[in-house]
């Protein structure tokens, strides 16, 4: 993979919204760097059992994700959760005894960007999930962003080597699914899109493969998933639940005839619709300076 090709995108929000399923749909072929038992979500939820390894720290990551960079065994590396990850490299490093005080935040400041810099170099797709941490004030009284929960500058720092920055919320009137993601010049937390993608399409689906098919990119499909039905689907909705809701039901429900396992039926629907509102919001923005609308998802 060329070094052209790939990105490096961060989600984070708080846990259990939903940001490790998404991307057990988004990146069916991923290596995910993850804790024995965390993904289990993706094996009840997606229906595939995803390739994963348990990376304990930062420094492993780093030199697994340079390896992985000459070889095409995995298009993207996921790692769930950087947050955890941080927290574990900061354990060991304390830990060792060679770091003590302004030394070991040093050396895990050294860590970090040692990591960044070598990710965004290394010829893969690396893709970051981590916990929320909320806005906060200095003595001084300056404003910390919400962010990564990470520690002393690194919320600011990692989201630096990304592509993409996106912040995983709740969002109840959101319907089929309660959940988005969103990416606003918001002074109080970080978030960054290059691809312009979800930051015109805000609030956005929390579908990060849909997202990133918007923009250009090749992300590849789990082999029973069927790339021209999600597009043929999809050329056939408005992005408006209302009125999409029947023909969704009935095309699932065809799929279902079809032989074709539920949650893969259901995978193949989500992806339509969420293409759909996408490509929606997408090309309101193209033929509008100004959107009077009342929202983009919600309608």
């Amino acid at each position: 993979m060329s070094e052209q090709e790939t990105f490096v995108v961060l989600t984070y929000g708080p846990s259990g919204i939903g940001k490790t399923t998404d991307q057990g749909y988004s990146f069916p072929n991923a290596l995910f760097l993850a804790a024995p038992g965390s993904l289990s979500s993706i094996v009840s939820t997606c229906g595939y059992t995803p390739k994963s390894v348990h990376v304990a720290t930062i420094m492993e990551a780093t030199e697994l994700i340079e390896s992985l960079g000459q070889t095409d065994k995995f298009d993207t590396v996921v790692i769930d959760d950087f947050s955890f990850m941080a927290e574990q490299t900061f354990s060991r490093l304390e830990n060792s005894g060679k770091y003590k005080g302004f030394a070991l935040w040093g050396k895990m400041r050294d860590v970090a960007l040692d990591f960044r810099d070598k990710s965004r170099y290394a010829g893969i797709n690396v893709v970051l999930n981590a916990w929320e941490q909320a806005p906060k004030r200095k003595e001084n009284g300056s404003l910390v962003r919400g962010g990564p929960q990470l520690s002393g500058k690194l919320p600011e720092q990692i989201p630096a080597l990304c592509d993409v920055v996106l912040r995983a919320v709740q969002e109840p009137r959101s319907k089929p699914w309660p959940t988005v993601y969103r990416c606003t010049p918001d002074p109080s937390f970080v978030m960054k899109d290059r691809f312009n993608v979800v930051s015109v399409c805000d609030p956005c689906p929390m579908n990060l493969g849909e997202i990133l098919r918007a923009s250009g990119r090749n992300v590849s499909r789990h082999s029973m998933v069927d790339e021209e039905k999600v597009e043929t689907i999809s050329q056939s909705l408005t992005g408006d639940l209302k009125n999409d809701g029947p023909l969704l039901n009935d095309v699932f429900s065809s799929l279902l005839a079809s032989d074709l396992p539920s949650v893969f039926a259901r995978w193949t629907v989500r992806d339509a619709f969420d293409r759909a509102i996408i490509r929606r919001d997408l090309q309101k923005h193209a033929t509008n300076f100004i959107d009077l609308g009342s929202g983009s998802l919600l309608g």
